[in-house]
């Protein structure tokens, strides 16, 4: 005669299921939601190429129509190039304006690495529909060494620049920079995330301090984003 489980081992195995399941659940949705922020990094890295070559006319990074660098650059070069490549929601084109940007901290969290108009000063912001939120400066071909130094890409001063900081996640928290806010430059090398020319080493020290190179980092790292990283 077969005796079946009695109710008491059915309880311990009921419970042993149990103390599994909570101790692999938070790991397995920690890996999936790194997986769907890579994902939708991807996404916003295409979209935006491909609307910063749309908006050079010809697609010639060396003749970027930016007529300077400073505030009226970039409302310039967004009203009557960047526009029509975005399906923007809101704008903020009046100098220094907020309502379009979330004030932004550094990935070490222990300062501020924004204003809430955008990252630098004389910028524009504007919102698209697919949640995004971006702020632009525009630089002078001259300061192509700050531009270097800052952002760590190799740009030699054929054109005027743009610095694109892009929050992919919008008003959105955690708002910190390389975790959900990410930057890039536009140059006469096209559009290049913040750090693509430095070392590995050097973009992994400076994501662990203001976050600039971390979209360089998880490009290089084979799309691959940090649980901890994850929104």
């Amino acid at each position: 005669m077969k005796k079946g489980f009695t109710m008491a081992e059915v309880l311990i195995v009921i419970g042993i299921i149990g103390i599994i399941a909570a101790m692999t659940l938070p790991t397995t949705i920690a890996k999936y939601k790194s997986m769907v922020v890579a994902t939708q990094l991807k996404k916003l890295y295409s979209a935006t190429s491909q609307a910063m070559l749309k908006a050079v006319p010809e697609g010639d990074f060396e003749n970027i129509p930016i007529a300077d660098g400073g505030y009226l650059g970039a409302k310039n070069f967004y009203e009557f190039y960047l526009k029509k490549q975005f399906n923007t929601i809101h704008e903020c084109l009046e100098n220094d304006e907020d309502g379009c940007w979330a004030l932004t901290k550094k990935t070490d969290g222990k300062s501020n690495y924004s204003y809430t108009h955008g990252y630098g000063s004389g910028t524009i912001a504007f919102v698209t529909a697919d949640g995004y939120n971006f702020s632009i400066d525009t630089w002078n071909a001259k300061d192509w060494e700050s531009v270097k130094n800052n952002f760590g890409v190799n740009v030699t001063g054929k054109t005027h620049i743009a610095v694109i900081h892009v929050d992919a996640n919008g008003m959105k928290s955690p708002n910190v920079i390389g975790k959900d806010v990410f930057v890039f430059v536009l140059s006469e090398k096209g559009l290049m995330p913040a750090g693509s020319d430095k070392t590995d080493n050097e973009v992994e020290d400076e994501c662990k301090t203001t976050g600039r190179y971390c979209f360089s980092k998880i490009m290089r790292n084979n799309w691959t984003v940090d649980p901890k990283d994850a929104w």
